[in-house]
């Protein structure tokens, strides 16, 4: 290029070389490795589950429908199936009674659900249930 005000030629600046771009580098066909799992631990060293301690299983109760919760209830053979009984009946009867009634059960159901008295006695007999069911495996 010729500068002709100045009457001298004139080179242009060095060009910078550009930035790398992750494009530019070379691909590798390698797999991630897997890294080392930390095994997670747990809160108590009670046995929990499925055929905890033996025959049976056992879960944690919460206080909100346990007076005396949280607290663990160990089921054996002959209270599964009186628990699984229970299960059927319930589920059964609302199944009905929601296909009989439909949204007019919803007010009982709000009551039950928000009236304390109800709630408490409610609790109480859950509780009596779950130590009745506790003590048959003792």
């Amino acid at each position: 290029m010729i500068d002709t005000l100045a009457g001298r030629s004139v080179t242009p600046p060095a060009i910078a070389s550009r930035p790398e771009m992750p494009s530019d580098r070379p691909r590798t066909m390698e797999a991630p490795r897997p890294q080392a799992q930390p095994r997670p631990t747990r809160g108590s060293g009670a046995p929990r589950g499925r055929h905890a301690g033996g025959e049976g299983f056992s879960f944690v109760t919460a206080s909100w429908y346990d007076k005396e919760g949280p607290r663990t209830i160990r089921i054996g053979k002959d209270s599964q199936t009186q628990l699984l009984v229970v299960l059927v009946v319930v589920l059964g009867l609302g199944f009905v009674l929601a296909m009989l009634f439909g949204w007019v059960l919803a007010f009982p159901v709000a009551f039950v659900i928000f009236h304390e008295k109800t709630r408490i006695a409610l609790r109480a007999a859950a509780t009596t249930w779950l130590t009745a069911l506790n003590a048959n495996e003792s």
